[in-house]
């Protein structure tokens, strides 16, 4: 019965991340596109170097202390409050380190408004550091539909206030703007809509074990996020902030499927592994589930997105960020080798093998800072192109965590890949011809390979009795069968 309950409250917890992700993130899109339109490729040049520390800073904040909080298996009252003090001290010590280096930021990349954006922009973070708590009270109690509403009030609120002040003629300030409204309107309503709020108590004692487990993760997270970001640190310094521009937004259209759909995934996976963590058997059979419909899902929206990716782009983004079509294919080609590696990983730390976690990082690292600075001799889309290599290497290194763990293999995480990317590759060959005929009106070709592609794959699932897809079709059924009920 408690088996049965956790895959429930999994599913439950799904549809409503899922929903929150794909609701926000659409949002999100249409107004990127909106400023994308009104603003400059320079202007998100400058957004990109600023992200590249806060987003830094923020792992700190929100992927290690709130995650020991999540994996232990008892948490009280003085855990939380005790873990909220340790994570609001250090937002603040973060906002003053990023407040005193902002002046050598501007000068190293030769622009003094980093000055003052990197001052404002940061403010998030003390207010980052108070959120994390509240997820990781809502992610341990499985009640995602709390995320749904919070999320969706932020986005609304704050993609007004950006494109008001686009229009205005803020420049880069309207998007500054509209993530640090998305971030306090979120944190405001979960404050008012969430049962835990911080009390006036403390123990050292309780957060030593805590802080053991999650400084692992942070750093592990820490290490993996700078390296993550390395690829946009160095062209922001080797080239233009147009370069940087046509590099972040052509990782933008493939991350942000891959990312909201991992991430919706990952964080009810994770609560619901720590559950039975003690069980290695569960943990893999969930773990193997997951990337099976997680490949299911993000494989043919890469393959898709790979053969769509000029007109597309031209479509949403009009004729001058054409250059970015080069980087849409390489990030599409990342995000289908990463997808096993990143499920498998999520089962080592559930295990509670953070130790593990942190050390791999010092294998993968020097591999990949190796990889940037070779590519540095021959290119931007050199640059680029380490991103598939390395997330290869990472698939290879999490497996052999996951097989010494929870004895799921290499082999085991390709062969239960597999059947979506066969099914993928169907799909993709049917839309690449579709895309070979002439064409005089660009929306028109990108709606007609769209829906023979969505056709086609969900034809090929059905012909060769894929369970992914039939298990999708059971929660559409059992959900529509809830409402009615």
């Amino acid at each position: 019965m408690a088996e049965k309950s956790l895959k429930k409250q999994i599913m439950s917890g799904m549809v409503w991340k899922f929903a929150e992700r794909f609701i926000a993130q659409g949002v999100s899109f249409v107004v990127s596109l909106v400023l994308a339109r009104i603003l400059m490729p320079e202007d998100y040049g400058i957004i990109a170097i600023i992200n590249v520390f806060i987003t830094i800073a923020d792992v700190l904040l929100t992927s290690g202390l709130n995650t020991a909080l999540i994996q232990k298996q008892d948490v009280d009252e003085l855990d939380f409050s005790t873990i909220f003090y340790c994570n609001f001290i250090l937002g603040l010590v973060l906002y003053v380190i990023l407040f005193i280096a902002a002046p050598f930021l501007a000068t190293a990349y030769k622009m003094p408004l980093l000055k003052q954006a990197v001052r404002i922009f940061a403010l998030r973070l003390p207010i980052s550091a108070f959120q994390s708590i509240q997820t990781a009270y809502i992610s341990r109690k499985m009640e995602f539909k709390r995320f749904f509403f919070s999320t969706i009030t932020g986005t609304l609120v704050s993609a007004v206030v950006g494109i008001v002040m686009a229009l205005r003629g803020a420049g880069v300030w309207a998007l500054i703007a509209q993530y640090l409204t998305n971030t306090v309107i979120d944190t405001m309503f979960l404050f008012v809509t969430v049962r835990w709020h911080p009390r006036l108590m403390f123990s050292w004692k309780r957060a030593k074990p805590l802080i053991a487990y999650g400084s692992k993760v942070m750093m592990t997270d820490l290490i993996g996020t700078v390296f993550n970001n390395l690829g946009d640190f160095i062209v922001g310094l080797r080239y233009t902030t147009a370069d940087l521009a046509y590099y972040t937004k052509g990782k933008q259209l493939p991350l942000l499927l891959k990312t909201n759909i991992t991430t919706a995934l990952i964080s009810v996976l994770f609560p619901g592994m720590s559950q039975v963590n003690d069980e290695n058997e569960k943990v893999k059979a969930l773990s193997r589930q997951s990337v099976r419909m997680l490949s299911y899902i993000i494989f043919p929206l890469m393959a898709g997105m790979m053969v769509v990716a000029r007109p597309l782009t031209i479509v949403l983004y009009t004729d001058k960020w054409i250059a970015m079509v080069p980087f849409v294919w390489v990030v599409c080609l990342e995000a289908v080798i990463s997808v096993p590696g990143t499920v498998a990983l999520q089962s080592v730390k559930a295990v509670g093998r953070s130790d593990m976690m942190l050390y791999s990082e010092f294998v993968k690292k020097p591999i990949f800072l190796i990889s940037i600075f070779v590519a540095l001799h021959f290119g931007i889309m050199a640059v680029a192109l380490t991103l598939p290599v390395n997330a290869l290497i990472e698939l290879i290194i999490n497996s052999y965590m996951t097989h010494r763990t929870i004895h799921y293999h290499l082999g085991e995480l390709i062969a239960d890949s597999f059947p979506a990317l066969a099914l993928s590759a169907i799909m993709g060959a049917v839309v690449y011809g579709i895309s070979m005929l002439s064409w005089s009106n660009l929306v028109l070709e990108l709606l007609v390979q769209v829906i023979v592609g969505g056709v086609c794959y969900i034809l090929v699932s059905w012909i060769f009795c894929n369970p992914e897809f039939h298990m999708i079709l059971h929660a559409i059924g059992a959900g529509r069968k809830q409402k009615q009920a």
